[in-house]
Protein backbone atom coordinates (compact mmCIF):
# COMPACT_ATOMS: atom_id res chain seq x y z
CA UNK A 1 0.00 0.00 0.00
CA UNK A 2 1.60 3.28 -0.91
CA UNK A 3 1.81 6.01 1.63
CA UNK A 4 -0.54 9.25 1.14
CA UNK A 5 0.78 11.85 -0.54
CA UNK A 6 0.62 15.08 1.93
CA UNK A 7 -0.21 18.61 0.85
CA UNK A 8 2.95 19.86 3.13
CA UNK A 9 1.98 23.62 2.09
CA UNK A 10 -1.97 23.15 3.24
CA UNK A 11 -0.50 20.96 6.57
CA UNK A 12 1.82 24.54 7.02
CA UNK A 13 -0.73 26.77 6.74
CA UNK A 14 -2.94 24.96 8.97
CA UNK A 15 -0.01 24.89 11.56
CA UNK A 16 0.89 28.41 11.33
CA UNK A 17 -2.75 29.46 11.83
CA UNK A 18 -2.59 27.44 15.16
CA UNK A 19 0.38 28.32 15.97
CA UNK A 20 -0.74 32.19 15.44
CA UNK A 21 -4.36 31.70 16.98
CA UNK A 22 -3.05 30.08 20.28
CA UNK A 23 0.52 32.75 20.99
CA UNK A 24 3.01 30.12 20.82
CA UNK A 25 6.50 30.57 19.98
CA UNK A 26 8.07 27.53 17.49
CA UNK A 27 9.38 26.09 20.60
CA UNK A 28 6.40 25.78 22.27
CA UNK A 29 4.68 24.68 19.61
CA UNK A 30 6.98 22.16 18.79
CA UNK A 31 6.69 20.82 22.36
CA UNK A 32 3.21 20.58 22.44
CA UNK A 33 3.27 18.49 19.24
CA UNK A 34 6.00 16.38 20.47
CA UNK A 35 8.80 16.83 18.01
CA UNK A 36 11.48 19.06 17.80
CA UNK A 37 11.81 22.70 16.67
CA UNK A 38 13.94 22.38 14.00
CA UNK A 39 11.14 19.23 12.64
CA UNK A 40 8.50 21.80 13.08
CA UNK A 41 10.37 25.14 11.40
CA UNK A 42 10.42 22.70 8.08
CA UNK A 43 6.93 21.62 8.24
CA UNK A 44 6.49 24.89 8.36
CA UNK A 45 8.25 25.59 5.35
CA UNK A 46 6.08 23.30 3.72
CA UNK A 47 7.03 22.09 0.01
CA UNK A 48 9.72 24.99 -0.16
CA UNK A 49 12.10 22.37 2.46
CA UNK A 50 13.91 19.43 0.99
CA UNK A 51 13.64 17.40 4.10
CA UNK A 52 9.67 15.63 3.92
CA UNK A 53 8.91 15.36 7.74
CA UNK A 54 9.03 11.38 8.72
CA UNK A 55 5.26 10.01 9.47
CA UNK A 56 5.57 9.43 13.19
CA UNK A 57 6.36 13.60 12.88
CA UNK A 58 3.20 14.23 10.33
CA UNK A 59 0.83 12.09 12.06
CA UNK A 60 1.87 13.93 15.32
CA UNK A 61 1.55 17.48 13.74
CA UNK A 62 -1.67 16.57 12.11
CA UNK A 63 -3.64 15.29 15.58
CA UNK A 64 -2.26 18.66 17.20
CA UNK A 65 -4.57 20.48 14.53
CA UNK A 66 -6.89 18.19 15.57
CA UNK A 67 -7.48 16.39 11.95
CA UNK A 68 -6.63 13.46 9.91
CA UNK A 69 -4.03 12.62 8.03
CA UNK A 70 -6.82 12.36 5.01
CA UNK A 71 -7.11 15.88 5.35
CA UNK A 72 -4.69 16.78 3.96
CA UNK A 73 -4.01 14.19 1.42
CA UNK A 74 -3.41 15.69 -2.16
CA UNK A 75 -6.32 14.60 -4.11
CA UNK A 76 -8.79 13.96 -1.22
CA UNK A 77 -10.11 17.23 -0.39
CA UNK A 78 -13.29 17.75 1.33
CA UNK A 79 -15.84 20.14 0.06
CA UNK A 80 -15.65 22.77 3.38
CA UNK A 81 -12.85 25.29 2.61
CA UNK A 82 -11.11 26.40 6.14
CA UNK A 83 -9.33 29.96 6.14
CA UNK A 84 -5.81 28.31 5.64
CA UNK A 85 -7.14 26.60 2.63
CA UNK A 86 -7.68 30.02 1.23
CA UNK A 87 -4.51 31.46 2.55
CA UNK A 88 -2.41 28.73 0.64
CA UNK A 89 -4.34 29.67 -2.61
CA UNK A 90 -3.56 33.30 -1.63
CA UNK A 91 0.38 32.28 -1.22
CA UNK A 92 -0.13 30.76 -4.29
CA UNK A 93 -1.20 33.58 -6.86
CA UNK A 94 0.95 34.58 -9.73
CA UNK A 95 2.67 38.30 -10.09
CA UNK A 96 2.43 39.47 -6.71
CA UNK A 97 5.18 39.89 -4.05
CA UNK A 98 5.20 38.61 -0.92
CA UNK A 99 4.48 41.93 0.60
CA UNK A 100 1.44 41.90 -1.53
CA UNK A 101 0.22 38.31 -0.58
CA UNK A 102 0.73 38.72 3.23
CA UNK A 103 -1.17 41.59 2.71
CA UNK A 104 -4.07 39.75 1.10
CA UNK A 105 -4.04 37.14 3.76
CA UNK A 106 -4.06 39.64 6.44
CA UNK A 107 -7.12 41.34 4.99
CA UNK A 108 -9.03 37.76 4.39
CA UNK A 109 -7.91 36.82 7.72
CA UNK A 110 -9.80 40.38 9.52
CA UNK A 111 -12.95 39.90 6.91
CA UNK A 112 -13.55 36.27 8.50
CA UNK A 113 -13.06 36.97 11.88
CA UNK A 114 -15.35 40.17 11.75
CA UNK A 115 -18.15 37.52 10.24
CA UNK A 116 -17.21 35.40 12.71
CA UNK A 117 -17.67 37.88 15.66
CA UNK A 118 -21.13 39.37 13.88
CA UNK A 119 -22.31 35.90 13.75
CA UNK A 120 -22.00 35.17 16.89
CA UNK A 121 -23.50 38.81 17.96
CA UNK A 122 -26.72 37.57 16.04
CA UNK A 123 -27.07 33.61 17.84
Amino acid sequence: MAEPRIDRDLLASHLQSKIEEDGLTLRDAAGEIGCSPATLSRMLKGSRSDNYPDAQNLFKAVSWLGKSISDFEVGKRNAASTIADVEVHLRALPGLTEYDKEALVAMVKAAHDAAIELRKKKE
